[in-house]
């Protein structure tokens, strides 16, 4: 009986409508297809890197090392170098002024949610840190392409889910989903949030929204998720109330992270500090996005970063306009609005694939349109679609190539 209750519990999160439980296997399972092909695109492109490496040692006269070293050290590498370091020895006791890239302090500008998560895993299973963490987003990349899955067929049915399946599995950014990095776990926490705000199952909502921006800054876009849904009940004074306290809920992960990070530098406010000293990070509001923009335009072979900062704006641009015309839900809106202002406003990095990944509207409305919206003629819609999936899959190899010989920023 209880098991019973329970099941009837986890599947009222998850089923939308009647009758479409049986359509949703066949979706995921194209879904977790796609991902994992995905995945054999990304070793495919860090393998590309492996033959580079030891072209390298050979030329310099060195002894070669296994390929799947060079592998494991392009997935482990940026800033999965320094979650790392996180996942082994915690967060700095302090951290001395002005202190740079180049010391080991610098590890107080990343945020806890994935290491401490990894930690548990590497207690768990043999390898080390670096196996705990590529094992981990390997299983959390395939929970945030579900999930990223369950909020369009929230939003717009199985038919469009399955495609955004697809397209988040193979869209370039998705490189990160197999690196040491955060996105995997943010992505998977703030599409489950976002279902749970629109389905008005506030407590869930909270908690996952919590964790979230524990993970990464730029998830307290989901406090304006939740503000958005506050507006959206608001001739309802109690659902009202209850969307407020989860958008305090929310902000209280960011909190607590700028607490511990503090606490154990013994500095209030030493995250920003870092992000200021050592990543000479700041606010352009902007600006540095549009002159790297510019300087694409003027000379677009100079720089690979300048290319990808273009793309990804042009990709932005394009899929808000697709949120206007599917009539995005406000949620879904409003929480990825939040993400591309944060991703546009710092001097330093700004536009990247890895960064539209996680802007989770500009990926799975624009498929809601062409699926709705049939602008090209049957007999031609099937060759638009397989340029569309090769060119992305072509993408994310030369993503992950690019990104692993150390030829743009990440």
């Amino acid at each position: 009986m209880a098991v019973t209750k329970l099941r009837k519990l986890v599947m009222s999160f998850f089923v939308t409508t009647p009758g479409e439980g049986s359509a949703w296997g066949p979706a995921v399972r194209v879904g977790f297809t796609a991902y994992m092909m995905s995945r054999l695109l990304v070793l495919a492109g860090a393998g590309l890197v492996a033959v580079a490496r030891t072209q390298e040692q050979a030329r310099a006269g060195l002894d070669r090392r296994p390929t799947l070293d060079h592998v494991r050290d392009t997935l482990m590498s940026w800033d999965a170098a320094w979650y790392q370091r996180i996942v082994e020895d915690g967060y700095p006791r302090s951290v001395p002024a002005d202190v740079t890239f180049y010391m080991e302090e610098a590890r107080a500008a990343f945020f806890p949610g994935f290491p401490y998560l990894a930690r548990v895993v590497d207690v768990v299973i043999p390898g080390g840190s670096s196996v705990a963490m590529l094992v981990l987003n390997l299983v959390l990349g395939w929970v945030a392409v579900w999930a990223c899955g369950h909020l369009a067929r929230q939003l717009w049915g199985v038919e469009v889910a399955t495609a955004a399946m697809v397209i988040v599995a193979i869209f370039p950014g998705s490189f990160v989903l197999s690196m040491g990095y955060s996105e995997a776990l943010m992505l998977s926490l703030a599409a489950g949030c976002l279902v749970m705000l629109i389905r008005e199952r506030w407590v869930w909502a909270g908690v996952l929204g919590l964790v979230a921006t524990a993970t990464r800054p730029n998830a307290i876009a989901l406090a304006l998720a939740a503000l958005a849904m506050m507006w959206c009940v608001r001739h309802d004074a109690a659902r009202r109330w209850r969307a407020l306290a989860t958008t305090a809920v929310i902000a209280v992960g960011f909190v607590a992270t700028q607490w511990l990070i503090g606490w154990r530098a013994g500095e209030a406010g030493v995250w920003f500090r870092v992000q200021r000293e050592a990543w000479d990070e700041g606010l352009s509001l902007g600006v540095s996005t549009a002159r790297f923009i510019a300087e694409f335009i003027v000379d677009p072979l100079a720089s690979p970063t300048r290319a990808l900062t273009a793309a990804s704006v042009i990709h932005v641009a394009g899929g808000v306009w697709a949120m206007w015309r599917t009539r995005t839900h406000p949620v879904v809106t409003a929480y990825t609005l939040g993400v591309v202002a944060l991703m546009l406003s710092p001097a330093t990095v700004t536009a990247r694939p890895r960064f539209v990944l996680v802007a989770i509207g500009v990926l799975i409305a624009p498929v809601a349109w062409w699926l709705q919206n049939p602008q090209v003629a049957v007999r031609y819609r099937r060759s638009v679609e397989l340029v569309a999936v090769g060119t992305l899959a072509a993408g994310l190899t030369a993503s992950m190539a690019v990104y692993g010989l150390e030829g743009a920023i990440p």
